[in-house]
């Protein structure tokens, strides 16, 4: 039953909602996706099944795009599975809920003809997993190399084609919308195929109202019908908001560049919509090349609210050897976020123990101490005065191997001008420097 609430309220959740239900990357393991992760269900149950493949695909400003794995898709028989996933119930009045994903069709073999209703393979559907909505349609285009995508609101009845064939082996962003709107059979269904990712919500390539409404929507689906053919799958984003569906803080580039053994990290957004700032996270990829150990390692505070251009920087002053993994997360005011994807930095691993000089020695009040580490350990690194007394400890942790950059400052400590030294010791390594602080 959808729920009908005043007009206010109406206008503040359409405003300031831009909440993400899901994204889904298939960043897991290749194998049948339903017996991979709880999070997406066989239904209807067959002998073939949804299967997570590598690779992935890409959309250029598509912020799920280049992750994580794929799913195939494979239709051409009776009695193949499909699975689905659930997210947060929608039904209420004036909400729309924005499904978008990336789609490549590998064949067109065992699709219908051009001339024909062809067969859905994606849908909408309710929490109760019994009524479907916003079928996706798929038929041969005028050759095999071609292909047909069409919207059904709740039944054949309504399927509208988009006009143009579409060409096998390449990637569209697909974007699906079920819109609840005050009284009954007029929920309006919407269709775009690449649309812009600059600026609001664009005209849909294909808006239709008739057909029954949905009591709630609360899942999305994929099937391998007898004549929906063979095509790949991935950056799957459920919103209801079209600016964290297709369109999130846009992104534009995202770098990272290793120089004096320290890691900086670049990028720049087009514009931003209730962007609080950016967690900037760090993984050392395994010998599997699998990254599961993500870290915080810092936070940029964002612009908020912008339609120019903004540039944004970070250095990571100890990273560790190996391959680096960096990605950001884009946290709004209300807690919503999202992940970027990730780039790498291959950080060699020292060949050898250096305790480096400080860096700038005279100091007054901070300096830099470097040193490498050519394997993991416990590390400590404290100063003493010039009668061996203990002054403070700098560090005393497990390091991984790698080059490390640590600030000292005297401004917390009672020190004189003079002479101290700093020693390092790591295993059977022991070195010892001397600074000087001239007050």
């Amino acid at each position: 039953m959808k729920k009908l609430i005043i007009f206010f309220f109406i206008v503040t959740t359409s405003v300031n909602a831009q909440t993400l239900f899901l994204e889904e990357n298939f960043d897991y393991q290749t194998g049948t996706l339903s017996m991979i992760t709880s999070s997406w269900v066989e239904s209807p149950s067959g002998s073939t099944d949804i299967n997570v493949a590598i690779g992935n695909l890409s959309y250029s400003n598509y912020q799920s795009s280049g992750i994580g794995k794929l799913i195939l898709l494979n239709g051409g028989a009776t009695g193949r599975s499909g699975v689905y996933r659930k997210f947060t119930q929608q039904s209420t009045i004036g909400t729309t809920v924005y499904w978008s994903f990336l789609l490549e069709v590998t064949s067109t073999v065992d699709m219908d003809t051009h001339t024909s209703n062809g067969d859905y393979f994606a849908n909408f559907q309710n929490d109760a997993v019994s009524s479907l909505k916003n079928y996706l349609y798929i038929r041969q285009g005028n050759t095999v190399n071609t292909f047909n995508i069409g919207l059904a609101k709740s039944s054949a009845t309504s399927l509208t084609w988009y006009p143009d064939d579409l060409l096998i082996n390449t990637t569209y962003l697909i974007v699906l919308a079920y819109s609840f709107i005050t009284g009954n059979s007029n929920d309006v269904s919407k269709l775009w195929i690449n649309p812009s990712l600059i600026g609001t919500e664009p005209t849909a390539d294909i808006s239709i109202t008739s057909g029954a409404d949905a009591s709630d929507i609360a899942l999305i689906q994929f099937r391998q019908n007898e004549k929906s053919g063979d095509m790949k799958i991935d950056g799957i984003r459920v919103s209801d908001s079209w600016s964290q569906a297709p369109l999130p803080v846009q992104l534009t580039s995202f770098t990272a560049g290793l120089y004096e053994n320290k890691i900086k990290l670049n990028w720049s957004t087009a514009t931003e919509v209730n962007n609080y700032g950016f967690d900037i996270e760090r993984c050392v990829a395994q010998i599997s090349n699998l990254c599961n150990n993500w870290e915080k390692i810092g936070f940029v505070q964002g612009h908020g609210n912008s339609n120019s251009p903004k540039d944004y920087s970070f250095v990571d002053a100890n990273p560790p050897a190996g391959k680096v993994l960096y990605k950001l997360k884009q946290i709004d005011f209300d807690g919503a976020f999202e992940y970027s994807k990730a780039v790498e930095v291959n950080v060699e691993t020292p060949q050898e123990f250096r305790l480096a000089q400080n860096y700038p020695n005279p100091f007054n009040p901070s300096t830099v101490i470097s040193y490498q580490l050519p394997m993991d350990g416990n590390v400590t690194l404290k100063v003493y005065d010039m009668l061996g007394k203990e002054v403070t400890t700098l560090v005393n942790e497990f390091q991984r191997a790698g080059s490390y950059n640590y600030q000292f400052s005297i401004n917390n400590l009672q020190l004189s001008s003079g002479v101290y030294y700093y020693r390092l010791q790591s295993g059977n390594f022991v070195e010892t420097k001397k600074f000087i602080v001239m007050k």
